[in-house]
């Protein structure tokens, strides 16, 4: 059985800040009066201490002291601590100031409140600090020096400071700092626990030959892109291994158990500014805490990150609707362990009318997110009857079940390919979008729409695609090299939908905000390029676009108007108006045309609506090229 000291214990450190608060008044006494202490001065001492000891015990209590982990104490804690001090210090003086002659016993002398305060001040800070170096040092000899990975950091700001920190306090991470790289001119030849700040970033070839170190660390999340290739290329040439902290939504997306250190990834390059979110997790506790949540789509990339996160927001009940039972298995296996009965799966299909009938009756969703979908452009040109049965009649279906069950929010997961759309797949989400802001003129249910781009890693998108054709050799696939797309990390863009549904009120569509369009080619050469490998070696092949796909996409057509909404990287479009008649009998010719599989009037169908659609002339390329959705 472990024991605990008097400094780990509240009881403990109570105790010895009183003797603290004692010593310190006999000391202020002592040095006020030269060591002479008359005896009515010892009676005022044996007078007042007692008071002065539970007063200030009292205050610290109330000002949180007593609940501080001293082990981790930074500055804020220090100014806390010094406040709480001084309040009792106040009130002393206030009694020296004000109370009349013959109440000599309260009239400590001003000198002796300063001295008693300031020493108090330095007693107990002493002490906490003591309990800090035993808790760092904790008991155990140094491994040698020897043992561990000499170590650059590419920054000094707080990341680095914390790496550096933990390799002083736990040397069993094997990790030793002997310097730091960063830009700031103002932070050259610092030292910062225990290492130097030995240069730029571009002295890196120097400084590694000089410390001989064997490993370098990306400290810093708002290194540009470029930056990082070029420090991987650098990296690999003088044999260093090369590892980066991850970004802030990468953190949460994994409930703060995120991997230290890892490899460079893609995705670090082409993230944009790491901006905490506007809303705070308590924020969207408030949300969706206690709520019974749908989450249609749940086995998908976007579906599964968007149970993951929703799984961290405390859902009275969180439901995972999914037609493929592997993706749904996986999902639910994943999150019971954090839910347990909170996560319930769904096996259903959207599309099936009288099964979600039953699924909304039963379970009875409050919020409704609807991720389902088929997005893969290409395949849903040969399929068109498909495209329009999923993503127009099952958000249709979806709709009319959230509005007649009275569920309280519908948020639909839209894409930039409804902006004038070239795709069948385009065209569907559209009107799955006019669906919704139809629906939204008349219920009591929060209707809204989140639009944007690609997301960093889904299932049969482009990264993972150039991931395996590098690894195979090449070559890689490129459609055109004017192609651009917009790309978010599926943690961000999940978070940042999360958000906006928040905002959700008459059929809005929002946008989130996904930084510049990358060329798709260029996407191509930085993988290549961080694979450690050249575009001799593998080459990039040019094939041509597809039926469907766009050369760029956009998030908003000139017509919609854009506003800004309180939330950082989300806008809202104001809703355009949509003739709920015409739209209904399109949706009845279009009904009637998906039943008998007719791809051509389908197609006709979508160009008569009033979304811009035009389908492109097909394309001679074919192959297993990458599809861009």
């Amino acid at each position: 059985m472990r024991v605990l000291s008097p400094l780990q214990t509240r009881s403990g450190q109570v105790a010895i800040d009183a003797f603290i608060c004692v010593v310190s008044l006999i000391t202020a006494y002592l040095l006020r009066l030269e060591g002479n202490v008359p005896a009515v001065v010892w009676q005022q001492v044996v007078g007042v201490a007692p008071v002065i000891v539970v007063v200030r015990a009292v205050v610290h209590w109330g000002s949180g002291i007593y609940r501080v982990v001293w082990r981790y104490v930074g500055v804020r804690e220090a100014i806390l601590f010094a406040r709480s001090v001084a309040i009792v210090s106040a009130a002393l003086l206030a009694l020296r100031l004000f109370l009349p002659g013959h109440a000599w016993l309260w009239r400590v002398p001003i000198s002796v409140i300063i001295l008693e305060g300031l020493l108090t001040f330095l007693g107990m800070s002493g002490t906490r600090l003591l309990r800090r170096i035993i808790h760092e040092r904790g008991g155990k000899p140094p491994m040698p020096q020897d043992g561990l990975v000499s170590t650059l950091l590419i920054g000094a700001g707080e990341n680095a400071l914390m790496i550096a920190k933990e390799a002083r306090r736990h040397p069993a991470l094997g990790v030793k700092v002997v310097g730091y790289l960063d830009d700031d001119p103002g932070k050259r030849g610092m030292d910062i626990h225990g290492a130097r700040v030995l240069g730029a970033i571009d002295d890196l070839r120097r400084v590694a030959g000089q410390t001989g170190a064997r490993q370098l660390i990306i400290t810093s999340n708002a290194i540009a892109a470029a930056r990082i290739l070029e420090i991987n290329g650098l990296a690999r040439e003088l044999r260093l291994d090369l590892r980066i902290v991850p970004g802030f939504f990468e953190v949460i997306d994994r409930g703060g158990q995120a991997e230290a250190l890892r490899e460079v990834r893609i995705e670090d390059l082409l993230s944009r500014d790491p901006v905490a979110p506007s809303m705070s997790l308590d924020a969207l506790i408030g949300v969706y805490g206690g709520k019974r949540i749908l989450v249609t789509g749940a086995g998908g990339s976007i579906g599964s990150e968007l149970c993951r996160q929703l799984s961290m927001m405390r859902p009275g009940k969180l439901f995972l609707l999914e037609r493929d039972e592997n993706g749904l298995f996986e999902i639910h296996r994943e999150l019971k362990a954090r839910l347990g009965g909170t996560c319930v799966p769904v096996l259903a299909d959207i599309t099936d009318g009288k099964q979600l009938e039953k699924v909304f009756r039963d379970l009875q969703p409050e919020v409704v997110v609807h991720a389902a979908a088929f997005k893969h452009v290409p395949v849903m040109e040969k399929f068109p009857a498909a495209s329009v049965r999923n993503n127009i009649f099952g958000t249709r279906t979806l709709v009319e079940l959230a509005d007649r069950h009275g569920c309280e929010s519908f948020l639909l997961i839209s894409t930039d390919k409804a902006v004038r759309p070239t795709s069948v797949m385009g065209a569907t989400k559209r009107v799955a979008e006019m669906v919704v802001q139809v629906a939204a003129r008349t219920s009591k249910t929060r209707f809204s729409c989140v639009r944007f781009g690609n997301v960093l890693g889904s299932r049969g998108s482009v990264v993972p695609i150039f991931r395996d054709q590098i690894r195979s050799g090449g070559p890689v696939t490129v459609t055109h090299p004017e192609a651009t797309r917009y790309f978010m990390t599926i943690p961000e863009a999940s978070n940042l939908v999360l958000q906006a549904a928040t905002q959700g009120r008459h059929g809005e569509v929002f946008l989130l905000d996904m930084g510049r369009p990358v060329k798709i080619i260029d996407l191509a050469r930085q993988m290549i390029q961080l694979s450690g490998t050249t575009e001799e070696r593998v080459p990039i092949k040019l094939t041509g676009l597809r039926p469907g796909e766009k050369l760029f996409e956009e998030l908003s057509t000139d017509e919609e108007i854009l506003e800004p909404t309180e939330l950082r990287k989300i806008s809202r479009l104001k809703p355009q108006p949509v003739d709920a008649d015409a739209l209904g009998m399109t949706l009845e010719r279009l009904k009637f045309l998906v039943n008998a599989d007719e791809h051509d009037g389908i197609r006709e169908v979508l160009r008569g609506l009033e979304i811009g659609y035009e389908a492109p002339h097909p394309s001679s390329a074919t192959g297993d090229h990458p599809v861009v959705s």
